[in-house]
């Protein structure tokens, strides 16, 4: 295994392209700080875990784990695209906002992607899949089709137990029942990530006010994120707002929280 160059770092991996058997692929590792702790020991298990169960476009595949005197690696296939973070912030060092045709296919692509990743099945067995974290960082857009990376707090059914782990996403992108500690990450967490991540996309900023941890939690906990920002924005269809806003709106119960039933109202 050879180092191409590094990539980046998150809170529990580091990330880099590595040249593998004459193919190139990414390596994660656990950054040093984490390689005793049990919540990245818990990550890299999910991790592995996950991408050896699982046969999807829009997910990468795992190519080989092991450990070395670094510590435990991961190998995997190296997904086509750009993590929407970058490919917003380039549109907004040209002074535009991300357009809105592709703002549509983004919410079509993406919304039909984690729709089938939830409903996914290895022979008779479904997975019953939660990502857990998705975000800006953990989407990469590529040619008509997204892919989700970064499973280190996902669930599934029939998973090893893990005691102790309280992952429960990023902010400001989780729900608020989420952000207040009333329910664990699932399916329509997912939802809500996902159409909190497509809110950033269409607003160029995080679709929040505050700033900063605490703030934000207060805020997502208690208001919910900046509907009304969102409701103003060019970037989206009438339809796509409409997905949009009901997909986060801050009471639960008035929420869409299926994937298939924000495609269709996107489509």
């Amino acid at each position: 295994m050879q180092l191409v160059r590094a990539i980046g770092a998150g809170s529990i991996f580091e990330v880099a392209l590595v040249e593998h058997r004459g193919r190139p692929c990414i390596c994660k590792r656990l950054k040093l700080r984490m390689l005793d702790e049990p919540a990245g020991q818990q990550a890299m298990q999910r991790e592995t875990e996950l991408l050896g169960a699982i046969r999807h476009p829009s997910v990468p595949q795992l190519i080989a784990a092991g450990s070395d005197e670094r510590g435990p690696y991961v190998l995997q296939t190296q997904a086509e695209g750009l993590p929407l973070r970058a490919l917003v912030e380039g549109y907004a060092e040209r002074g535009e906002p991300v357009p809105r045709n592709l703002m549509t296919i983004l919410l079509r692509s993406a919304f039909e992607a984690l729709a089938e990743l939830h409903s996914y099945a290895t022979g008779e067995r479904r997975l019953t899949l939660v990502h857990g974290d998705i975000g800006p960082d953990h989407l990469l857009v590529g040619k008509g089709r997204v892919t989700f990376i970064d499973f280190g707090q996902a669930r599934w059914h029939g998973m090893a137990a893990q005691p102790g782990s309280r992952e429960r996403g990023t902010l400001p992108y989780l729900s608020p029942e989420v952000a207040r500690g009333e329910q664990e990450p699932d399916q329509a967490s997912d939802v809500f990530a996902l159409a909190a991540t497509l809110a950033f996309a269409a607003l160029g900023r995080d679709p929040c006010q505050a700033e900063g941890p605490a703030a934000r939690l207060v805020e997502i906990a208690e208001r919910g994120l900046d509907l009304e920002a969102l409701g103003r924005c060019p970037s989206l269809t009438a339809q796509a707002r409409e997905a949009l806003l009901r997909a986060l709106a801050y009471d639960h119960r008035e929420r869409v929280s299926d994937a298939l039933a924000v495609l269709a109202l996107v489509s």
